[in-house]
């Protein structure tokens, strides 16, 4: 009987052996406790070599140690509750729970662990066998962040089946769309379209996600509240593990508010913002694509239109009221187009652009009488906020394409008959004459040449005389002179006055002539002579507040008093209303400076404005004083201007006397002060002041009682 027991227990010690040997192989780690379930709790008793390799302890260090050692501070609490109840009932139980290793690195394990028993049924053991699964919860932890990513991102997320069947979409598709998912699980992504794509639009796109390739574009969708959404789309196919395409992934953003914006962005490119009118880009195209047609109009033509004297309307009322101004007379030019090519487009300020295409069938003749019917409606009376305005515009005309190939040109051209239309009297038109670019090319160097006249100080002044009935001088009016043009010849104020005006150049001019007239009126009063000097001013100059207190300062640093100047102004004062205006008129008239209203009748004559400006002086224009005392009209209208004068106690001075039968009438009916060639003509400085001391008051006083 021994020798069969020997053999019994050698066959199970070789048993156990070939059981340690396998689970020392296995690749899952397998822990032993015993089952002393008092605190600290069971002891570990076996560990096969999986466990130390994966944990980095030694058998030693682990043999009668708590498995707890494998745990730490995010070792999930309520896993291990759950373990230790199923232990205490003798249990067996399935875990997942986050270990560490002896260097601190975290490892997840699917725990199984199954009580073992003997034959008495006592609880002897607890066999633990632990699968290393952190390779899938890292997998998971990224799908559910990537879950997370794509339902809270923006972006509107759907995926399909390869049949184009929806299988899920993110929150932002719900919130982007107002569809919630189970509204379109199972439906094609294309029911939410505006419009239905034609076929030919749907074999390209399937075409292209068939072949394996993403589809990049837009969609305009339909919410599902009713309006319109545009998406900016990627649509890309999904392939398997076996490398077929299965699904389709479509991302989309709503560039609903991107378009409108570049739709206002692209509107306002091509649109003024006050009118809402082409500008002048638009206006560019239109007028470069009819260049590039093959068949033009006799009748075509590029205006350029300028409303004359916009500015103190602006300075009246204030800019709305101009904007306002602007609108209405923007759609009176839009109502004259004949088609929709044509165009009428706002350039600016008060400046109209005007493309006519006119009609093939047109003779050149047709362009006159459009021409008129815009200056028409240019003059027609303008009711704005209850107030009545009347309006001109003046018109320049390039034909097209006589006048020029290329926009530029013709805008140049236009622009150059639009400075004629307005030099010949403003609410008129004027055509391109080549004319017109050798004058414009003058007028540059008369700016050049006059910049620096004006920096040399080479300008001189001319006087002419003012007489009284007695042939005294009782004036003088002072007369800007440039002897030496870009030529070396005598340029008429006529035409450089404009240009300084034009081009700024009028303020150093008028300082120039200032300073000059004031060294005139120091030798006059150095030789005991009162005779005022009469001095021509600008009327923007008035509003030029620098400008005032440099006139205001040259005559505090001479030895003449203020009332030895008259201060000349137009009437185109009286519709300028600009405040600083008549605050600097009424601070200059403080300072004993006195005023002349020259041109009286020719403008914008207001007999409510006469006091208001702080006037002395009455000029009677030389219109007026032609054909005296013959022409009953001018008769008539020389007559009123003295009566009005007398009545306001101003002073009269008749310009322009040319004849002794002029000169006669006026000093009969009460004119105070006559001026003109029959008496005097404009002499420079310096021979007027020769003259006088010379006593040329004498041989002026014969020709008057002549």
């Amino acid at each position: 009987m021994p020798p069969q027991t020997t053999s019994l227990n050698t066959s199970v010690d070789e048993q156990l052996r070939i059981m340690q040997a396998s689970l020392e192989h296995l690749s899952d780690l397998v822990v032993v406790t015993d089952a002393d379930l008092t605190p600290p709790g069971p002891r570990i008793v076996y560990v096969n070599q999986a466990v130390i390799e994966r944990t980095g302890y030694d058998r030693e260090r682990l043999i009668g140690a708590s498995p707890r050692l494998f745990q730490g501070k995010d070792t999930c609490r309520e896993a291990l509750n759950r373990i230790g109840n199923a232990l205490r009932r003798g249990e067996r139980v399935r875990e997942e729970l986050l270990n560490y290793t002896s260097s601190g690195d975290a490892y997840w394990i699917g725990i199984s662990i199954v009580p073992l028993f003997d034959d008495s049924g006592q609880l002897t053991h607890f066999v633990s066998t632990q699968s290393d699964i952190t390779s899938r919860k890292r997998i998971e932890s990224d799908l559910l962040l990537f879950r997370q990513a794509i339902d809270q991102s923006p972006s509107s997320v759907i995926i399909t089946d390869n049949n184009g069947h929806i299988t899920y979409v993110n929150n932002g598709f719900e919130i982007n769309s107002g569809y919630s998912r189970d509204d379109v699980l199972g439906r094609t992504p294309g029911f939410r379209a505006w419009a239905p794509k034609s076929e030919v639009e749907k074999r390209a796109f399937w075409d292209r996600l068939d072949s394996g390739l993403p589809w990049r574009g837009e969609f305009v969708n339909r919410h599902k509240q009713g309006h319109r959404v545009v998406k900016r789309a990627v649509v890309s196919p999904v392939r398997n593990m076996e490398g077929n395409i299965s699904h389709f992934l479509s991302v989309e953003q709503d560039i609903t508010a991107e378009k409108e914006a570049l739709s206002q962005l692209e509107y306002l490119a091509y649109h003024d913002p006050v009118t809402q009118m082409p500008n002048r880009r638009l206006l560019q195209q239109r007028v470069e694509a009819l260049l590039h047609a093959p068949l033009i109009a006799p009748s075509a033509a590029l205006l350029l239109i300028d409303l004359d004297d916009f500015k103190r309307i602006n300075d009246a009322h204030g800019h709305g009221f101009g904007d306002r101004v602007l609108q209405k007379i923007g759609s009176r030019l839009q109502k004259q187009l004949l088609s929709e090519s044509e165009l009428v487009a706002r350039l600016g300020g008060d400046e109209f652009g005007v493309l006519l295409c006119g009609r093939t069938t047109d003779a050149e003749s047709d362009l006159i009488w459009r021409l008129e019917a815009l200056s028409q409606q240019l003059a027609r009376p303008l009711n704005i906020d209850g107030e009545t305005l009347l309006l001109a515009g003046s018109i320049g005309v390039a034909r097209i394409p006589q006048h020029g190939r290329s926009f530029v040109t013709l805008q140049r051209n236009a622009d150059l008959a639009l400075y004629k239309a307005k030099a010949d009297g403003k609410g008129g038109y004027a055509t391109f004459t080549a004319e017109l670019n050798v004058a414009a090319q003058r007028r540059v160097r008369l700016e050049e040449s006059l910049r620096l006249t004006i920096l040399r100080d080479e300008l001189s002044l001319a006087v002419q005389s003012q007489f009284g009935p007695a042939g005294d001088i009782r004036g003088a009016e002072v007369l800007v002179r440039w002897l030496r043009g870009p030529e070396g010849v005598p340029v008429s104020p006529a035409e450089f006055i404009p240009v300084a005006e034009a081009s700024g150049l009028i303020k150093p001019l008028t300082l120039t002539v200032f300073r000059q007239a004031l060294e005139i009126a120091a030798q006059l009063k150095a030789a005991g002579l009162r005779i005022p000097l009469s001095i021509n001013l600008s009327s923007d100059l008035f509003r030029d507040s620098a400008l005032i207190d440099a006139l205001v300062d040259l005559v505090a640093d001479s030895v003449v008093t203020p009332d030895a100047l008259m201060l000349e102004i137009t009437e185109s004062l009286f519709i300028d209303t600009h405040p600083d205006l008549l605050r600097n008129m009424a601070r200059l008239a403080e300072l004993g400076f006195a005023f002349s209203l020259d041109d009286f009748g020719t403008g914008y004559s207001n007999l409510a404005y006469l006091k208001r400006l702080h006037l002395s002086e009455l000029k009677i224009d030389k219109s007026f004083v032609d054909g005296l005392p013959q022409d009953e009209d001018n008769r008539a209208i020389v007559l009123s201007i003295i009566s009005i004068a007398r009545q306001l106690r101003l002073r009269v001075v008749a310009e322009g006397v040319e004849t002794s039968a002029q000169a006669d009438f006026l000093v009969a009916h009460g004119c105070e002060l006559l001026q003109g060639y029959l008496l005097h003509k404009p002499s420079p400085a310096e021979e007027w002041l020769g003259q006088l001391m010379d006593g040329i008051e004498k041989n002026c006083r014969k020709g008057v009682d002549h």
